[in-house]
């Protein structure tokens, strides 16, 4: 019968028993250390930035309810937050986002030894609810594109910016950051950094060829391969491109659609799949690691239901005969 091994630890034990980790005593050392380490895993800028803004709502939430530290927080904290936020009528999907983050967070904290239990470790991942994509009608994605003043370089620059979201589907982060040079003009193809710095190609057609030439063409060289640039010739940034587009989603008088860069990509994914695309291809298309935002699209949009509807309704069927 072999002795039962005993743990390799004397933390417990009066030697070194009141010696924790910086990071389990202080909120900010354990977001910096965090975050530092967020960086040696070279973490996109905007995905940095994400975790700073939902950590600090976590410090905020749990210093309400009298806590100093990260080694003292509990499932019952994170359940508590939860249920305060829906309430007061933040969409699950919010919800969810401060979740993801924390939850990233902590398990790093479990993992590097920073708090001995992990509070989520019994924090079930919470079910949204599953509510229709908003996507922009071909008459409103005409209005839209009618907006821009096309006669000035911001217009026309933010025209083809529409155009490459709606051809593509990328996000609008992975806009703010194409370079020149990672356009393949004979392939018709454009290399863009995704989450996790993850790289793809998106295609492109003839369209679009031609109105991208025609904006470098006015945007002319400059000191750096940044494809949009502000009237100042600085690269545009993701906040002033989701400005301007809403900017012309009011012009245009759009009702009843959220007018936002991520409405042409879901648009993108809709048209794609009513004119026959195959769920695969678009999975690559859009960057997406696992298919079952793209089975979303797929059971949505793969038919025209109203179309369908109509041919098969039960109630005109009933007096057609």
């Amino acid at each position: 019968m072999c002795a039962k091994r005993r743990k390799n630890t004397i933390a417990g034990h009066g030697y070194g028993a009141s010696k924790r980790p910086p990071e389990s005593e202080d909120f900010d050392i354990a977001v910096n250390t965090f975050i530092r380490n967020c960086k040696i895993r070279n973490l996109s800028e905007s995905t940095i930035s994400y975790y700073r803004v939902i950590l600090k709502v976590l410090r905020e939430h749990v210093t309400k309810s009298g806590i100093d530290r990260p080694s003292d927080v509990t499932a019952e904290h994170i359940h508590e937050f939860s249920i305060e936020r829906r309430e007061s009528g933040s969409p699950d999907t919010t919800v969810n986002m401060y979740n993801r983050g924390w939850r990233a967070f902590f398990n790093f904290m479990a993992a590097e030894g920073y708090v001995e239990e992990n509070p989520y470790d019994h924090v079930a991942k919470m079910k949204s609810e599953s509510k229709i994509i908003q996507t922009f009608s071909k008459p409103q994605i005409k209005t839209l594109l009618s907006a821009p003043d096309k006669t000035k370089f911001t217009g026309y620059r933010d025209y083809v910016l529409m155009l490459l979201l709606l051809e593509t589907g990328i996000r609008i982060s992975e806009a703010e950051g194409i370079v020149i040079p990672n356009i393949n003009w004979r392939e018709r193809r454009i290399k863009v950094y995704g989450k996790g710095r993850k790289e793809r190609y998106v295609p492109f057609q003839q369209t679009l060829d031609k109105h991208l030439r025609q904006y470098l063409e006015i945007r002319g060289l400059l000191d750096h391969d940044f494809l949009f640039v502000n009237i100042d010739n600085t690269p545009a940034k993701v906040r002033t491109m989701q400005e301007n587009i809403q900017a012309y989603g009011a012009a245009a008088g759009l009702k009843g659609v959220r007018v936002s860069p991520h409405t042409f990509r879901h648009t993108m994914a809709k048209m794609y799949v009513m004119n026959g695309g195959d769920p695969l291809s678009l999975q690559i298309i859009l960057g997406h690691t696992s298919l079952e935002m793209v089975r979303n699209y797929v059971k949505l949009f793969s038919q025209d239901v109203a179309a369908k509807h109509a041919k098969h309704s039960p109630l005109e069927s009933l007096y057609s005969e």
